[in-house]
């Protein structure tokens, strides 16, 4: 997730820089620029992925694998975005120096923004293992709420990333703090949590598919730089592509070497199996 983020962002940056918009457009953005636009873009969303896997009742190990995979990637694109856009504001390149500039600010904003929250969640399971609030439920989950969302504020305090932090936040708590809740104060948490997401994830499709109606009816479709967006989808399918195939083939090989040398198999039955690699993915990702 982490390096396919950032392949996908470098290829739509590295495709639009280049890219002929025309003689007539006067839209002509730097390369910083486009890097944001990459990483903005490059996120993956698998909601309509993870809801047929859902309705078709799919091995629950190949889910989760789908939704562990899409957290880190949004994750990544997060901080990715965040890094980017603050070089942009501040009118800084990628060239020479600034590179290892750029990898420190995002490898601090990441590795800072999961430690938090990974100390959020410790320190919430800790206080409600501790304190035992089992007979108020209603201050046990106003507490619960409180504490989830607080490392956002602190996160956003220390210029970190309050989405990542409360995102490692959840998934340490789910582990470590709902076990210490009572189990109708759990059952309300799990109802609640639910009800937020799905009722922000509908807002925000429904505003996404809104604004395009909206941005035709004020009739700034003129400012539209058609060049732009045509070259934008085409750079989003080849970074993908970039993003998905060639890692696939990587993983799935040294897969296959390890099989191998398990089960003691000639190298070159090993460098065979390797060559397909990309077409037999299912087969040897999916668990039997």
């Amino acid at each position: 997730a982490i390096l396919g983020t950032m392949v996908s962002t470098l290829v739509v940056a590295l495709i639009l820089n280049y890219a002929p918009m025309g003689a007539t457009q006067k839209f002509e953005p730097d390369f910083m620029e486009l890097l944001t636009f990459g990483s903005l873009i490059s996120a993956t969303d698998p909601v309509s992925t993870l809801a047929v896997f859902q309705a078709k009742q799919v091995d629950p190990q190949l889910f989760y694998l789908v939704f562990g995979e899409s957290v880190l990637n949004d994750a990544v694109g997060l901080v990715l975005f965040k890094t980017c856009s603050k070089f942009f504001v501040n009118g800084n390149s990628i060239q020479g120096a600034d590179i290892g500039a750029f990898c420190l600010e995002f490898s601090s904003i990441f590795v800072g923004s999961m430690v938090l929250g990974f100390a959020a969640g410790l320190l919430a399971a800790y206080g409600l293992k501790v304190v035992d609030m089992r007979h108020t439920p209603l201050l046990e989950l106003s507490l619960f709420f409180l504490v989830m969302y607080l490392p956002f504020f602190v996160a956003e305090l220390w210029d970190l990333s309050g989405i990542v932090t409360i995102l490692f936040t959840g998934i340490f708590a789910r582990r470590y703090a709902t076990c210490n809740l009572s189990p109708e104060t759990e059952e309300t948490v799990d109802s609640l949590f639910r009800f937020a997401a799905h009722l922000a994830e509908t807002s925000i499709f429904l505003e996404l598919g809104l604004s395009v109606f909206g941005f035709f009816a004020n009739g700034t479709e003129s400012h539209v730089q058609w060049s732009f967006v045509g070259w934008a989808l085409l750079a989003c399918l080849v970074g993908r592509a970039l993003n998905i195939y060639p890692l696939k083939s990587l993983y799935n090989g040294l897969l296959l070497i390890h099989s191998c040398n398990c089960s003691s198999k000639p190298a070159a039955t090993t460098a065979a199996a390797a060559a397909g690699a990309a077409a037999d993915d299912d087969d040897t990702i999916i668990p039997e």
